[in-house]
């Protein structure tokens, strides 16, 4: 439920960006009365101070942790957990596999929207407000929703068939966009949906195969071939749409949605022949943690057994 608090509040920004950008850069185009690319730099320098907030916001959090420390004498990592960069050629396979998925998945949702506004104007003939409208609907239907699915994931477990779902629901979402003409409201709701869920239940798969030292490393991984393959697709979502049309780019983003498909039952099969941790219930998980937990008597015959030694 974590990961969908902080989707929540993410996708509240970006709500917020959609409704309230274009009707900024208008109002300081009509009230201040200066040339075009002028009005956009002085809107660009207003949304630019959320980003202030953030730095203040990042600084207050480090100054709150850094006290927390001496307030419950927090114990420091144990040396011998040294993190190395080198450490990333061991990550498993399975680490790869889900960045992979991460990977096609976002970028057949970000670069969709980025281009979004203008798709429902030609498409549908939407006026430039109803455009920004449906386009932000993935993330308002995120900001409202992934809390609840995320705590929906928490309690049932099965986090591969959650990603396999998600997954689905995208492709069919924009399997309607591009072949059929019906209310567009459906697709997008029906994204916004699978949206929430997936990154609720895909995320947290890599704590369960990195072990914890590590763990800031392969997000920070993760999140680096995300972005490139982010900045990969913008180019080429751009230039399809240039050459061939808003079908082509629509056909491109099934493709990807494909492949992060095909990639999620490649995983689900590998974690079924496995210990099949990934698509275990809370239930199973729970049995297996206490499995591993020695039990109270155990614990207290390794205690007075270290304590004979020590004797």
């Amino acid at each position: 439920m974590v990961f969908g608090f902080q989707i929540s509040f993410a996708r509240v920004g970006s709500t917020v960006n959609f409704i309230v950008m274009e009707p900024l850069y208008r109002y300081i185009k009509n009230q201040i009365n200066v040339p075009n690319y002028q009005s956009l730099s002085i809107a660009l320098l207003v949304a630019s101070l959320t980003c202030v907030l953030s730095l203040v916001s990042a600084l207050l959090l480090a100054w709150q942790d850094k006290r927390a420390e001496k307030l419950l004498h927090r114990k420091t990592p144990d040396a011998t957990e040294v993190v190395k960069m080198s450490d990333v050629r061991y990550f498993p396979k399975v680490f790869w596999l889900v960045t992979f998925i991460i990977v096609f998945y976002y970028t057949s949702i970000f670069p969709f929207v980025a281009l979004g506004k203008v798709f429902f104007e030609k498409k549908y003939n939407f006026s430039p407000d109803s455009a920004n409208l449906i386009n932000g609907i993935i993330y308002i239907i995120s900001s409202i929703c992934a809390p609840g699915l995320g705590l929906v994931i928490d309690k049932t477990g099965r986090n591969l068939f959650w990603v396999f779902l998600s997954i689905l629901g995208t492709l069919v979402s924009h399997m309607f966009l591009a072949f059929t003409f019906v209310n567009p409201y459906i697709a997008m709701f029906t994204m916004g949906l699978s949206y929430s869920m997936l990154a609720s239940a895909l995320w947290p798969l890599i704590a369960m195969v990195i072990p914890e030292h590590q763990m800031g490393t392969a997000y920070g991984i993760a999140q680096s071939v995300e972005n490139l393959g982010l900045a990969v697709v913008a180019l080429l979502s751009g230039i399809i749409v240039d050459s061939d049309g808003y079908y082509m780019v629509e056909l491109f983003f099934c493709l990807l949605l494909s492949a992060a498909l095909l990639l999620t039952a490649i995983l689900w099969t590998w974690d079924s022949m496995s210990n099949g941790i990934l698509n275990m219930s809370i239930k199973q998980r729970n049995q297996l943690e206490s499995n591993k937990t020695p039990s109270p008597e155990k614990q207290n015959l390794l205690h007075n057994n270290d304590t004979y030694t020590e004797d």
